[in-house]
C-alpha cells in the first residue's frame, strides 16, 4: 500500500507491549526510580519519593478492591493538588477501574453535566470539595462513597486513613489485568467548542502513547515548575509524562506570579511547565529582576501559539533559556504536533512537527480534499492515540470515512512540515486559559 498524497507521516517506530497497562508501566517505573523525589509541595516544602509514591498507589488499589471497587467501575477526584490526588489517580488505574476528574470550581450545572455522563461509584474530596458540591453529587446519584483526604469528618463519609485497609509489597502485588487496546483508563471532557463538553474515554493505549511526548529519560531527577492543575487534560497528561520520565514535580498550591518565582528560585527549576498567558505575565514581569530565574532553560507552553515577539520577550527575562516547547494537542487526539525534536528547531508561529505514530491531512472546508504545503484547511488526524468514541454522543459526526479525527482548527503545514493553526472553525474563547464556548451559558 502506498502512502497517500499530501498526507503527513509521523515516524512509526514506537512499540507498546501487547499486554497494555498503564499503571503497571507507571508501577515499575516508580519503583525504577524509588529513590528520586516524585513530589514536592512548594508551599509546605513537603517531599514524596517515587519508591513511597509506588507504595501508597498499591494500598489504595488494593483497598479499592476491598471496597469492592470492579474492573471498568467510575471512580472520580475533586479536589485542588495533594500527593494523594496523584497517588489516587494511579492507584485507581493499577485497580483496573476509570478515573474521571471533577474540577472543584465548577458551578453545579456543568459539574452535574459531567458527573451525569462519568457515573463515578466513589467519589475521593477534599473537604473544601465536598463542601462545595455536595448537593451537586448528590443530584448525580451513582455515587455510592465519599471518601475525604482531609482529617476533617463529615456524616456519610470515610476518612482516607479508615479507606486504606490493605497494603502489599511492590514484589506481593499484581496490577487488576486489563485489555489496554479496548478498557478504559479514563473518561476526561472536552472544552465545549461544539456545545456542551463530551466525556471523552481514553484507553490504556491511548494514555501511553499520549504520554510519550514527554517521557524520556533527559528528565530523570529534573525539577519542573508544575503549575497546571491535574484535572485539565493538558495538567494530567503533561505530569504523567515527566514522571514517566523520573522528574520531580514541584507544584505550588497559589498561583501569584510571585508564587511561581520563588519556585524558580528555590528549587532551580530548568523545565516551566506554563500557560499562555503565564508566558505573557512572565515576559511583562516587573518583579522578575528580584529572583534568581537563571535556573530556566525551557518553557513548555500548550493552548495557543507563542509567537516570535513573545519568545524573544521571554528570552529577555530568562536570559538561560534554550527554548520555548509549544505542544499542539487536543483532549480527543492527544499530541499530533509539538516543536520538540523538530529537525530545524522552532519557528515563529508553528506548534511544531508530526509526532510519532500519527498521521495528519490539512483538508478543504469544503470539498474534504487533502491540501498540500501552505493551503489552509481543517486539521485532520489519524492515531492510535485518538479517541475510539464519545460517550453519548455520535462520534460519526467528528470522525471521517478514513478514521480521520476532524479537530476543527483550521491551518497549515508549510514545505518542511511544520504546522500551524491559524483559527477554527467555530471560534473558542479562552480567559483565563480556561476553554469558553461562545454561545453557552452555565
Amino acid at each position: 500500500m502506498l502512502r497517500k498524497k499530501n498526507y503527513v507521516y509521523g515516524d512509526e517506530s514506537m512499540q507498546l507491549h501487547a499486554h497494555v497497562h498503564f499503571g503497571k508501566e507507571m508501577l515499575d517505573n516508580m519503583m525504577k526510580y524509588r529513590d528520586i523525589v516524585a513530589l514536592i509541595n512548594a508551599e509546605t516544602g513537603e517531599q514524596l519519593t517515587y519508591g513511597e509514591l509506588a507504595q501508597q498507589v498499591i494500598d489504595i488499589a488494593l483497598s479499592l478492591t476491598h471496597l469492592g471497587v470492579k474492573k471498568g467501575d467510575v471512580i472520580s477526584i475533586c479536589s485542588e493538588k495533594r500527593f494523594e490526588v496523584m497517588a489516587t489517580m494511579l492507584g485507581i488505574t493499577c485497580a483496573g477501574a476509570t478515573y474521571s476528574p471533577t474540577d472543584p470550581t465548577y458551578g453545579p450545572t456543568p459539574l452535574l453535566h459531567r458527573l451525569k455522563i462519568s457515573k463515578p461509584k466513589v467519589m475521593f474530596c477534599s473537604a473544601h470539595g465536598y463542601d462545595d458540591h455536595k448537593a451537586t453529587f448528590e443530584k448525580a446519584g451513582s455515587i455510592e462513597t465519599y471518601i475525604l483526604y482531609d482529617t476533617e469528618r463529615r456524616d456519610g463519609t470515610i476518612s482516607f486513613n479508615q479507606f486504606l485497609t490493605k497494603t502489599a509489597t511492590y514484589e506481593e502485588f499484581f496490577p487488576t489485568p486489563v485489555d489496554g487496546w479496548v478498557d478504559r483508563h479514563s473518561i476526561i471532557f472536552s472544552s465545549g467548542t461544539t456545545g456542551l463538553p463530551k466525556g471523552v474515554p481514553m484507553t490504556h493505549a491511548n494514555v501511553l502513547i499520549f504520554s510519550k511526548y514527554l517521557s524520556n529519560e533527559t528528565l530523570l531527577g529534573m525539577a519542573i515548575l508544575n503549575t497546571r492543575e491535574w484535572y485539565y487534560t493538558y495538567g494530567m497528561m503533561h505530569t504523567l509524562s515527566c514522571m514517566r520520565g523520573g522528574a520531580t514535580i514541584v507544584f505550588p498550591t497559589k498561583h501569584e506570579e510571585s508564587d511561581y518565582l520563588e519556585v524558580i528560585q528555590k528549587y532551580k527549576t530548568p523545565l516551566l511547565q506554563i500557560s499562555p498567558s503565564n508566558a505573557t505575565q512572565f515576559s511583562k514581569s516587573q518583579i522578575i529582576e528580584k529572583y534568581d530565574v537563571s535556573s530556566v532553560q525551557y518553557v513548555l507552553c500548550s493552548s495557543t501559539p507563542i509567537m516570535g515577539e513573545q519568545i524573544n520577550a521571554l528570552k529577555h527575562v530568562f536570559t538561560n533559556l534554550r527554548d520555548v516547547v509549544q505542544l499542539y494537542g487536543t483532549t480527543e487526539a492527544g499530541v499530533p504536533c509539538s516543536t520538540m525534536n523538530a529537525p530545524k528547531g522552532s519557528k515563529p508561529g508553528s506548534v511544531g512537527v508530526i509526532s510519532p505514530s500519527y498521521i495528519i491531512k490539512v483538508v478543504d472546508l469544503h470539498t474534504r480534499s487533502p491540501l498540500g504545503p501552505n493551503e489552509r484547511g481543517e486539521i485532520c488526524v489519524k492515531s492510535p492515540a485518538v479517541l475510539r468514541e464519545y460517550i453519548c454522543a455520535n462520534t460519526t459526526d467528528y470522525m471521517d470515512k478514513e478514521g480521520f479525527f476532524k479537530t476543527g482548527d483550521v491551518g497549515y503545514y508549510d514545505d518542511d512540515k511544520y504546522f500551524y493553526v491559524v483559527n477554527r472553525i467555530k471560534e473558542l474563547i479562552k480567559f483565563n486559559d480556561i476553554s469558553v464556548s461562545i454561545g453557552t451559558s452555565w
